[in-house]
């Protein structure tokens, strides 16, 4: 089965998608490769591979996938939800446009959009296992957790792999994660399944909902704080309008773009981002992107 996606103007779907996934580090569940992203997500109980391609950028995409009849599901939504289709970026273009520092990346990360994870469950253990190091080595000790705990999908003569649900994660125990690599974070990561698991914690509800309320609702769980729930809201809730300014790798670029190589304090952070209007937050989440892509090496 196959089907059509329209997308923004200049849209890259790999370059959009290898800014939060390392093309050598793989899967997350995610794989790329010439041309196309694929993974398998979880629907009706089923684990269904998707493969997504586009021949050059700005044209339509092309998905395909290994299930005939998935009911009620709209799979264009899916696909235009996770690669962030429809997320406005343009007046942080404007904005960066007008900033001598930055002007010189907007050719080269206009044709971004934010990848997301499918859902919040995926995107929340992704942020705790990504607190305090690199996310190079997240993603290493994600895709560790992948092999480990899933087993792939078969589809066009390759595999292709999906995330872990609560219960599998759950019911490996913390002997089982702790092999992972994933450290005192272990506690954390099971906590937050086994209570996914049990139906004591619904995350999917949180999409759509005010910042402060989520907030709210989280920092009570032990191992998640304001840094992981403002990094969800961005990876899992589509929530643009918040941003982790205490995030060590943002204030390392603003301090090397605008602050003589030094890095800047949160308070810094969020005070020049206000330069940028309302499109700061974007701005911000751009400039991660192009960090990520190797664009501010040059």
């Amino acid at each position: 089965m196959s089907f059509r996606v329209n997308v923004p103007k200049g849209y890259d779907l790999l370059s959009s998608v290898h800014s939060w996934i390392y093309p050598e580090i793989q899967p997350v569940p995610e794989r790329t490769g010439d041309g196309y992203f694929g993974r398998a997500y979880t629907l009706d109980n089923q684990h269904v591979a998707f493969i997504i391609r586009q021949t050059n950028p700005g044209e339509s995409l092309r998905v395909s996938h290994s299930v005939s009849d998935l009911g009620r599901h709209d799979l264009r939504t899916l696909v235009k939800r996770t690669l962030g289709l429809e997320i406005k970026i343009e007046e942080a273009l404007i904005q960066m446009g007008e900033d001598p520092i930055v002007a010189h990346l907007v050719p080269r990360i206009a044709g971004i959009r934010p990848y997301m994870s499918p859902t919040p469950f995926e995107a929340l253990i992704k942020t705790i296992t990504q607190q305090q190091i690199s996310y190079r080595a997240a993603n290493i000790f994600t895709k560790r957790m992948i092999l480990g705990l899933t087993k792939p999908v078969s589809y066009k003569d390759q595999s292709w792999y999906y995330f872990p649900d609560a219960h599998t994660i759950s019911t490996s125990g913390l002997d089982g994660l702790r092999k992972f690599g994933f450290g005192y974070k272990t506690e954390y990561i099971h906590g937050v399944a086994r209570l996914v698991a049990k139906g004591e914690l619904d995350i999917d509800s949180f999409v759509g909902v005010p910042y402060e309320e989520v907030l709210a609702a989280l920092k009570p769980i032990k191992g998640i704080g304001e840094w992981t729930i403002r990094v969800l809201s961005l990876a899992g809730l589509g929530n643009f309008t918040v941003f982790a300014y205490g995030d060590l790798v943002i204030q390392k670029i603003l301090g090397n773009l605008y602050n003589q190589g030094k890095r800047m304090t949160a308070k810094q952070v969020r005070e020049h981002s206000e330069t940028w209007g309302d499109s700061s937050t974007m701005v911000l989440y751009l400039l991660m992107n192009a960090e990520v892509l190797g664009f501010l090496k040059s």
